[in-house]
């Protein structure tokens, strides 16, 4: 990432840490977001993300690096002088107010006049579907409208960013997956810049433009949900991202990386014979065979392990040699499919993502 915010973008956080006494929470992070975009900071529970989501909005202040929105620096403002809004995991509706009065709070108490404050509380709630239920109260709705009287408040104040700490996790599956559309809609019809906290990959990968995936503090990889996913950056990414067979190679100089599993040799420019390497392969396209070669795949012979049939999909796993490889397909495993059975493995070579292990993994498993 560059060292120099871009000139068009709205959000710029340049070489931010943060420390929790001995603790190094954020790792010299920076990032760029533009007007209009849905970003995802994505990782597992202590990765950093909501850390750095609360030092975006002010509520924990980096111990150094700078955090620009709109051109000006706010790294030292509190919350309330940035031009930005947050919604967290609980919705902290004013239970005393009505609904039509708790999104007005946010106008009125930056200064606008009841009369005004009242009709952008109302097309706001027109916006996500709530205009019916502006007399009643919080207690009287579900948690998906509760959800949606939040990020109606949250952006009455017109904010030039809008921030979102899981705002989805008290919500059962069903509804979750509903309010994933909704809000992805809402996003485009506002034009606002959302910056979402989720440790949820397919709800990343479902909303975001741009998909931030961090880990220990630090970002280790930004790009769109595709190219995640086909072209991991580290073995953590894709690892986490998604399921995936993730299998040793042996650098042979220029020739290029030998694979563990069918002892393929694939292309890798710069192969360096000291560099520990791992390919990544995905289940989808590891194929199940019944002949030892197929036209243009690697193939290899080994025993079913497990089958774990979920009716829409089977996921198969298959041991060649010291190695596990799941495939899945899509229905029933198919008759002959069962554990200890031997069976053929095959894949296209073009498939397979290398990976250049740091040195820090090199005396890893």
């Amino acid at each position: 990432m560059s060292a120099t915010p871009k000139p068009d973008a709205l959000l710029s956080i340049r070489s931010i840490d943060k420390y929790f006494g001995t603790y190094h929470a954020l790792r010299d992070v920076s990032l760029d977001v533009a007007h209009g975009e849905f970003v995802a900071l994505l990782g597992p529970s202590g990765c950093g993300k909501t850390t750095l989501l609360r030092c975006i909005a002010g509520f924990l202040s980096p111990d150094s690096g700078t955090i620009r929105i709109g051109g000006e620096d706010v790294t030292r403002l509190p919350p309330h002088r940035r031009p930005l809004n947050t919604v967290f995991q609980h919705y902290a509706l004013f239970p005393h107010l009505s609904i039509l009065d708790n999104v007005a709070y946010g106008p009125r108490r930056h200064g606008v006049a009841r009369g005004e404050a009242l009709e952008r509380a109302r097309e706001a709630l027109e916006l996500v579907g709530l205009d019916s239920a502006a007399g009643r109260h919080p207690r009287e709705l579900s948690g998906g409208q509760q959800q949606r009287v939040a990020l109606a408040r949250a952006f009455v104040n017109r904010p030039k960013l809008l921030l979102l700490d899981e705002p989805l996790s008290a919500l059962d599956l069903k509804l979750r997956k509903r309010m994933q559309i909704e809000l992805k809609h809402l996003q485009e019809k506002l034009g606002i810049a959302f910056v979402f906290v989720t440790h949820d990959q397919e709800e990343a990968m479902s909303m975001a433009n741009r998909i931030v995936v961090m880990n220990r503090g630090v970002i280790e990889q930004v790009g769109d949900g595709r190219a995640i996913y086909t072209r991991p950056a580290s073995r953590f990414v894709a690892d986490f991202i998604g399921e995936a067979n993730l299998l040793p190679g042996t650098a042979e100089g220029d020739a290029g990386v030998r694979l563990a599993v069918g002892s393929a040799l694939l292309p890798h420019l710069g192969a360096d014979t000291r560099q520990r390497y791992t390919a990544v392969l995905r289940p989808e396209h590891v194929e199940l065979l019944k002949e030892p070669e197929a036209p243009g795949l690697i193939t290899d012979q080994g025993f079913v392990e497990d089958v774990i049939d979920t009716g829409g999909q089977t996921v198969v796993t298959v041991r060649v040699g010291e190695h596990l490889l799941a495939s899945r397909r899509l229905g029933m495993a198919g008759e002959g499919l069962n554990p200890g059975a031997p069976v053929f493995v095959g894949f296209r070579p073009g498939h397979v993502h290398i990976i250049a292990e740091p040195a820090t993994h090199r005396s890893g498993p």
